[in-house]
């Protein structure tokens, strides 16, 4: 499974992204708002901010995944989703999600 395939997988049968992404829009609207007003961003700099934050936390969780899981070289997709469900990944991953608080950085 590649980054993409995984993303896609991610949004198809959890809520983890859409929960992260939530949390990461209201963390950026947050720091906007504490922005002198000449300096704030358009909602279209805080949507990419907010993307830019998404895809980094997708590309690490894949990232760490992929440290774990033994792909099968006939059957890697599969590989994958096993790992996922036996280890209840998506279940942990919307907790932890769930609780995560943005500091400034």
């Amino acid at each position: 499974m590649d980054c993409e395939e995984f993303e896609t997988y991610l949004n198809a049968n959890s809520r983890v992204v859409a929960i992260f992404r939530s949390q990461a829009l209201a963390y950026q609207h947050s720091k906007n708002r504490q922005r002198a007003a000449s300096k704030r961003w358009s909602e279209t700099a805080v949507a990419s901010a907010v993307d830019k934050m998404v895809s980094q936390f997708v590309d690490n969780v894949y990232d760490k995944l992929k440290a774990n899981i033994k792909a099968n070289k006939f059957q890697p997709y599969e590989s994958w989703v096993n790992f996922i469900e036996s280890n209840e990944v998506l279940d942990n991953l919307e907790e932890t999600v769930s609780g995560i608080k943005f500091d400034d950085e």
